[in-house]
């Protein structure tokens, strides 16, 4: 007798398929929260992000006075700028007309989002590089527009041993190469003796790595977002805060190995992995206060302004209007304004990861 079974009526069975979609990663950025923002206005004359600043207190021209004699000098106002030509970033999505008419997913809606999601971490890196002291295209160690490496700034850096020299702090393994309560304390003290001003309610800010948090996490000084009495307060990412500084998780950190001079501390590298050893990956955690750096006003009302573009029409390179695009454009650039206003605290790590 014969007997039916599933793979003799093989033909009527289906393959179970799901709708829903499954999430992936995006990254956590942060630093555009913190930068000092310049509008951009139409028909301005100009392609370069400008901003000014006068010069610091000074006692030199003060000077003891005698009874109806004037003073002999004459205190002088000094004005800075600062300036960064803005660069064109975009990129491009093609979908063709027969995916469009026949997906199940609405593939243009997620190209849309796909496209947002890619312009903010673009945009935040070019950021971060900057504030380093370096942005790193391809391996070479240059500016997001491809001009030469811009460290023409003396910028603040400190390392978790206390020590200066890059080379020297890759040889540390020992405890004291990672992220202590006494290198957040140091960090903090020099943005006060540089008088930076807090980035908000009397608090600096700190962009850190989950690798590095991990290991200020651990230590006794810690204090947990959880015991904050105003919630409403924290900043995005916000996880604590410890000695004056608040702690913002980014997962657009910074970090380098260390191969032949100091200037590696400038070439961003996840080849090393985490650990204390030499030729591990040192990372870099920025401690911020008021007009550390500054970009583009994005929500101005300006042709600068982002934008995403929708063509669906047919053209010379496309008659049959077989393909959909969709592209984004901005005009980006960060700026350092002031180093003094900020830390590059730059540790080691216990995390493995």
């Amino acid at each position: 007798m014969a007997t039916n079974t599933t793979t003799s009526l093989s033909n009527q069975y289906q393959n179970y398929f799901s709708k829903k979609l499954l999430s992936y990663a995006v990254q956590a950025l942060v630093l555009d929260q913190f930068a000092e923002k310049a509008p951009l206005p139409a028909r301005a004359g100009n392609k370069n992000i400008t901003m000014f600043r006068y010069g610091a207190p000074s006692t030199a021209s003060i000077e003891t006075l005698g009874e109806g004699v004037t003073a002999s000098g004459t205190r002088s106002l000094t004005l800075s700028k600062i300036e960064k030509t803005l660069i064109q970033r975009g990129q491009v999505m093609k979908l063709t007309d027969v995916l469009t008419a026949t997906d199940l997913f609405n593939s243009l809606q997620q190209s849309i989002k796909t496209s947002g999601e890619d312009a903010a971490l673009d945009l935040d890196t070019i950021t971060r590089n900057t504030v380093i002291g370096s942005n790193v295209a391809g391996g070479a160690k240059e500016n997001g527009d491809g001009s030469a490496l811009d460290n023409s700034d003396t910028l603040t850096e400190q390392y978790a041993d206390g020590g200066t020299d890059y080379s020297t702090f890759d040889a540390v393994t020992d405890a004291t190469a990672v992220m202590a309560a006494s290198s957040i304390l140091n960090a903090v003290t020099k943005l006060k003796v540089n008088r930076a001003q807090p980035a908000k309610n009397g608090m600096y800010v700190a962009a850190v790595s989950p690798q590095v948090l991990s290991d200020i996490m651990k230590v006794n000084e810690w204090l947990n977002a959880a015991q904050y009495s105003n919630v409403q307060e924290l900043y995005k990412g916000e996880v604590g805060s410890l000695y004056g500084a608040k702690f913002v998780t980014t997962t657009n950190g910074w970090s380098s190995i260390y191969s032949s001079d100091d200037d590696d501390r400038f070439a961003y590298s996840v080849a090393g992995g985490g650990g204390r050893a030499a030729g591990k990956n040192i990372f870099a955690t920025l401690f911020l206060g008021q007009q550390a750096y500054g970009v583009p006003e994005l929500g101005s009302q300006s042709p600068f302004s982002p934008k995403v573009i929708i063509t669906d029409t047919a053209d010379k390179s496309d008659p049959l209007n077989q393909l959909i695009t969709c592209s984004f454009k901005t005009f980006w650039g960060a700026l350092r304004l002031n180093p003094l206003n900020y830390v590059i605290m730059r540790s080691k790590t216990d995390s493995l990861a």
